[in-house]
């Protein structure tokens, strides 16, 4: 017969069991990426958040193009609406350090639905001789809201830019975000397969400009 404190012992290993089969399966359902979208050298990929009421997006390309030239596009802000999908407006709110600054940019939304503006926090890190990575982050609150106007409160983009060989390099893109308010779902069809390829699409022809042919930091070894 099984004593109380074998039973006890039974009981505690069966919800530890339990647990890290719950966790799996969390985990399990963060990381399954569905393939959306895959053309024109653009792959775009979404997979459920539980922090969002969007999905996380992921894009891979590989552009003609060195890290340098890259992070030349991004940064120049008055070109942004030229490229970024619905972006309306961009500018450079405060220079932190020459790879780290702060950006306020304005997105065009599709009636009934209001315009939302973001500000986001840019951080570009050399990890490696091949690897550029480029972090971004919301801070909502860095400036007042403006009237007929949604602030995006939680926002999150991550960049891997890796070298495969001279001036080609492979992009590894991830964003997770709350557009904030009632949402449609056929908007939200558009930001989160249409909006990502063809903003991509526009990068890989925007980032050959001769604006950026010559780009040269300090934070980046090419």
């Amino acid at each position: 017969m099984m004593t109380a404190g074998m039973k006890n012992i039974v009981l505690r290993r069966a919800g530890i069991i339990l647990f890290l089969i719950g966790v799996c399966a969390h985990a399990r359902a963060q990381g399954d990426w569905q393939l959306k979208r895959n053309e024109d050298g653009i792959k775009v990929f979404t997979r459920n958040d539980d922090s969002t009421s969007f999905k996380c997006i992921r894009v891979e390309c590989t552009v003609n193009a060195t890290p340098s030239q890259l992070v030349a596009l991004l940064m120049d802000m008055n070109r942004q609406p030229d490229w970024v999908y619905g972006s309306k407006s961009a500018e450079v709110l405060k220079t932190i350090k020459p790879n780290e600054f702060v950006f306020h940019s304005e997105v065009e939304v599709p009636w009934p639905c209001s315009d939302r503006d973001y500000i986001a926090h840019i951080v570009i890190n050399q990890a490696s001789p091949q690897l550029v990575t480029i972090d971004s982050r919301s801070e909502p609150d860095l400036l007042p809201l403006r009237d007929g106007v949604v602030r995006v409160k939680k926002s999150r983009a991550h960049w891997d830019v890796t070298t495969v060989e001279k001036n080609v390099v492979k992009i590894l893109y991830t964003v997770s975000f709350d557009p904030s308010g009632a949402v449609p779902a056929w908007l939200t069809n558009m930001f989160v397969t249409k909006g990502p390829f063809l903003t991509f699409q526009k990068l890989k022809d925007k980032v050959a400009m001769p604006a950026y042919q010559n780009a040269h930091y300090d934070f980046i070894k090419e």
